[in-house]
């Protein structure tokens, strides 16, 4: 039974895996990064960008990061919904003063960029070229695993950080699938002063303008807002890899498909379809995961999936990222704890921490799902029942987010740890 941590192996390199990367090592735990691309490096547009809520930020000023990745984001508060009158008829809050945080918007590279100089600072290993093709070996003392250039290594706990096409996911849980739940991102990047912002309307961004063609997102990009992420969701079938790969080269059919109907949005919408950057545009199937029933090894529980890997979550909330920081931050403090309380039972360990982490994931589902009705034309909207679509109820209710943006994760887990110590005294 794993009693102590002396080495943390993390397979990927992305979002998930850098954090990780940087909580083991403030909590003086040794870890080391194993990355399948050959380069750390990209075009800032790239992957486009994401948003990071208070909860995500409260991690990453904790590393010291939180004033570097501010300065690089675009910073707003609330994203707003209007009709197809575009008339504004309610605001979904992503951050703000009562959260600690503002949200803020940043290019999926550029926030890539600062943790792995992070990790490098840090002197943190970060192995390039290492793509994860199976775990050889598994005991009460090690975890031995293999990477397609035929070498292997050898670690206390190994972490599969390797998103939504885990590798490792299917070592820990045999015979899952992820499934396509048709639908897909289709988003680019426009200059903001392209769009023709009609007056009058009171538009005020990120926006989501609901019509009978759909949704149409508008999002400030760069820290000066001077670009502008346009989009809306596509119904798709679903591909291979291969396929998927050959459909994202398209680029020229993606514009095509973007601006099908374009004569049917607002001019708002129209005018964001118009010369469109064929380099920017990118496509964002969305996929899920089954519930899973653990996110260990089963015999010798020293492989740990995390993030994606454990819990894909649709992008409607913007949760991805804040969610996959929560997993590590989590995971690192317990086994913080478990070096210092010998006491402590590595099985009882991730019971609490999936079951707590899990509860989690499943209160942003719903959410998730009253998010994408909110999406719905607003006739559709009326005829889903009550609670189905989620509603601002901040005047009444200034603390409806606090749920999902304060969350108590360090304290939880220190009273968790001091109960389950107590027990065994």
């Amino acid at each position: 039974m794993l009693s102590s941590i002396e080495n943390v192996a993390i397979i990927g390199g992305g979002l998930a895996g850098m954090a990780a990367a940087l909580s083991l090592h403030e909590l003086s735990i040794k870890c080391s990064i194993y990355e399948m691309r050959d380069t750390t490096a990209a075009p800032p547009r790239s992957s486009g960008a994401l948003m990071l809520s208070p909860n995500s930020l409260k991690v990453l000023d904790r590393f010291g990061l939180y004033s570097k990745i501010e300065k690089l984001s675009y910073s707003f508060d609330y994203v707003y919904y209007k009709d197809a009158n575009e008339q504004t008829i309610d605001r979904y809050p992503l951050g703000g003063e009562a959260f600690g945080y503002n949200a803020l918007r940043v290019y999926r590279q550029d926030l890539l960029d600062v943790l792995y100089a992070a990790c490098r600072e840090r002197g943190i290993p970060i192995h390039l070229s290492k793509k994860f093709t199976e775990v050889i070996e598994e005991t009460d003392g090690h975890v031995v695993f293999k990477f397609a250039d035929g070498t292997t290594e050898t670690a206390s706990l190994l972490i599969g950080s390797d998103g939504i096409h885990s590798k490792l996911r299917d070592y820990v849980t045999p015979g899952v699938e992820k499934k396509f739940v048709g639908m897909a991102a289709l988003a680019w990047e426009v200059p903001t002063k392209q769009l023709r912002v009609p007056e009058g309307k009171d538009y005020k961004f990120p926006v989501t303008v609901l019509t009978a063609n759909g949704a149409f997102v508008l999002a400030p990009q760069g820290a000066d807002g001077s670009a502008m992420l346009a989009g809306t969701q596509v119904p798709l079938q679903d591909r291979n890899r291969e396929e998927w790969n050959k459909f994202f080269a398209d680029k020229e059919g993606l514009v095509n498909r973007a601006t099908a109907n374009i004569n049917v949005w607002p001019d708002i919408a129209k005018s964001g379809m118009e010369n469109i950057d064929r380099d920017s545009m990118n496509v964002w199937p969305f996929y899920t995961i089954p519930r899973l029933s653990n996110w260990t090894s089963s015999k010798h529980q020293r492989v740990v999936i995390l993030g994606d890997a454990a819990h894909a979550i649709p992008p409607t909330t913007g949760q991805g990222a804040s969610q996959a920081f929560e997993d590590v931050m989590s995971l690192a403090l317990l086994l913080s704890a478990l070096n210092e309380n010998k006491e402590l039972k590595w099985n009882e360990v991730l019971k609490f921490w999936q079951n707590f982490r899990q509860a989690r994931i499943d209160d942003l589902i719903r959410l998730t799902m009253q998010l994408n009705n909110k999406r719905l034309p607003l006739e559709k909207q009326r005829l889903l029942p009550k609670g189905a679509v989620w509603v601002d109820e901040s005047a009444e209710n200034p603390n409806q987010m606090a749920w999902l943006y304060t969350p108590n994760i360090e304290e939880t887990i220190n009273n968790w740890v001091k109960a389950a110590t107590a027990k065994t005294a």
